[in-house]
């Protein structure tokens, strides 16, 4: 009777684990339709970093359509992710933004971020592909909507150093929109060029764009600030190397001209005048260059020169001398509009 009563006991734990197995059997598919396509609101792009926190294009696309064997298991499951990368390229190593939902909009600041991913020249316009790689599961082949063609002009991300402006007759004592001195090191040294086109020019350091906070005038010698002093005054019309340390309360104008010395500009002896441009605030020449090196000085001394900075087109006071591989005629722009954050540009013509 015990034995009978074990091969029940027993034949009921299979029937058991066989309903079980069977109800594992049942399956959930999912089938995926056509990739949706991707669209964006602009196809040229010319970026600004005054407009960084702006909006700057609009990437949509409708859902990736989904048919599911039971409706009751329906999931949101898709992963969205957009590559970018130079034409051409054919997504070899695309800069990937990954998405929640069906669009993505991007700022100023945050489109330019992804074009210095690529190593895009500044203020050069680049064509750029996108698509919008759309994504199951980590085990399933990636689905990709049409590619799109944009064509954008990056900008250089000019740091934002502490500053003092210098309001002044140049430009009627506006401190809202006076041009400014920068600290580099974030100390209480700075540093910056400013033009001044008439002889008699006056002008003071404020520390804020406003007169209600600190101001730097005429201290009681030469060569010496105070922060109730009169205006402060520049030898004459030109293009002035000013500094101000705040901690010394001690500032300097040094006029200059600027021009450019090297082998592959002629001779190491001999320098090359640049023009100042006034309304891009840029000095300018176009020269035949060799294959050589070459560097920015002022006034043919070398008390002040800019070599070559941490990056291509970055200067650096004192730094190494810049290569020139491939002779010819050149633009040569010396930018020293940005304090403490000097460039230069090279453009073959």
């Amino acid at each position: 009777m015990k034995t009978l009563y074990n091969k029940i006991v027993l034949l009921g734990a299979v029937l058991l684990i066989l309903a079980s197995c069977k109800k594992d059997e049942e399956r959930i598919t999912v089938r995926a339709g056509d990739p949706p396509a991707l669209k964006s609101s602009v196809s040229t792009l010319v970026l600004s970093q005054d407009d960084a926190t702006e909006n700057a294009v609009t990437f949509s696309w409708d859902a990736y359509a989904l048919t599911w064997s039971a409706d009751q298991y329906k999931s949101d499951i898709v992963k969205y992710t957009i590559e970018a990368d130079i034409k051409g390229q054919n997504f070899a190593s695309p800069v990937i933004t990954d998405v929640n939902g069906t669009s993505k909009v991007f700022t100023v600041s945050a489109f330019n971020a992804m074009l210095t991913k690529l190593e895009l020249a500044p203020g050069t316009p680049a064509n750029i592909e996108l698509r919008l790689k759309s994504t199951l599961a980590s085990n399933t082949t990636p689905a990709y909507s049409n590619v799109l063609n944009i064509t954008a002009t990056p900008y250089r991300d000019v740091p934002e150093y502490p500053s003092l402006y210098v309001a002044g007759s140049y430009q009627g004592w506006d401190p809202p929109t006076a041009l400014k001195v920068s600290s580099p090191q974030s100390n209480t040294e700075y540093e910056g060029y400013i033009n001044f086109p008439d002889a008699s020019s006056e002008f003071k350091f404020t520390s804020a764009r406003d007169w209600s906070h600190t101001n730097y005038g005429a201290g009681a010698t030469t060569g010496t600030l105070s922060t109730d002093g009169g205006n402060l005054q520049i030898s004459g019309a030109g293009y002035y190397y000013l500094k101000a340390n705040t901690g010394t309360l001690k500032w300097s104008a040094l006029k200059v001209t600027w021009g450019v010395i090297g082998d592959a500009a002629g001779s190491w002896d001999v320098d090359k005048p640049l023009t100042y441009d006034a309304a891009a605030r840029v000095w300018k020449a176009t020269l035949t260059l060799s294959a050589g090196e070459m560097k920015f000085r002022a006034n043919s001394s070398w008390d002040l020169n800019y070599g070559a900075g941490a990056e291509e087109g970055l200067l650096k006071a004192g730094g190494g001398n810049l290569k020139i591989t491939e002779p010819g005629s050149y633009q040569i722009t010396l930018d020293l509009s940005n304090p403490g954050y000097y460039l230069y540009k090279l453009k073959k013509v």
